[in-house]
């Protein structure tokens, strides 16, 4: 089995827990916040695991993605092959969204795992003859036309574009290819500086510029 990790937001148990001090209350919120999101279908599977597979297909053109082209009808996971370069790919969406403000500064908390790919599953594109182009780092339609192209397609393994090393990230169109659970789950602290265009990641002291990542 390859071990590989994600981070995610995992807002409802941000926003419970800052609701109230009761951690029973803070559950009942994050049922009621769970609720309003379509069902996981995949029983057996972790939660943070069956998530990304649970959204309505074929997928709106606002949720594509460099895998994922406008009314693609899979869901897929991405994750990365260590935890710095999931700090890399993190920390450019989270810039992206943020990097017009000017002078706020936001501590906060992610919520990184990791988890298990089937290694028989795995298509390795990091020698692709055109590989150069299918990880443009803002046009993604030959990364769109590769998987379009390819699709029996399990899980796709490919250089990170945002880690300076280009250490590898996966995507995973099947669920069948994951282990069911997750090994280790814990909670990483930031710093954004909206005045450097930076984030600290602060249990490993790692600083990423937005000229590091954009």
């Amino acid at each position: 089995m390859i071990q590989a990790f994600r981070i995610i937001e995992d807002q409802s148990r941000i926003y419970s827990y800052l609701a109230t001090t009761s951690t029973e209350n803070a559950e009942y919120i994050e049922t009621l916040l769970e609720e309003t999101k379509p069902l996981i279908q995949w029983n057996g599977y972790h939660r943070l695991i069956a998530a990304p597979f649970r959204y309505p297909l074929p997928a709106a053109p606002r949720y594509q993605a460099r895998f994922r082209p406008p009314y693609y009808n899979r869901n897929l996971l991405y994750c990365s092959g260590n935890q710095e370069t999931a700090l890399y790919e993190h920390t450019y969406h989270f810039l992206r969204e943020r990097i017009h403000l000017k002078s706020m500064r936001e501590p906060g908390q992610r919520t990184i795992f990791s988890l298990f790919l089937h290694p028989g599953d795995v298509r390795d594109i990091r020698t692709h003859p055109n590989i150069a182009a299918i990880m443009n780092r803002t046009n993604y339609e030959e990364s769109h036309r590769y998987i379009q192209n390819n699709p029996d397609t399990k899980i796709l393994c490919y250089p990170s574009c945002r880690d300076p090393q280009n250490r590898e990230n996966y995507a995973v169109f099947e669920i069948t290819s994951l282990g069911k659970n997750i090994e280790t789950e814990k909670r990483l602290s930031f710093y954004f500086d909206a005045a450097a265009r930076s984030i600290r990641w602060l249990d490993i002291n790692l600083l990423i510029a937005w000229e590091t990542v954009a």
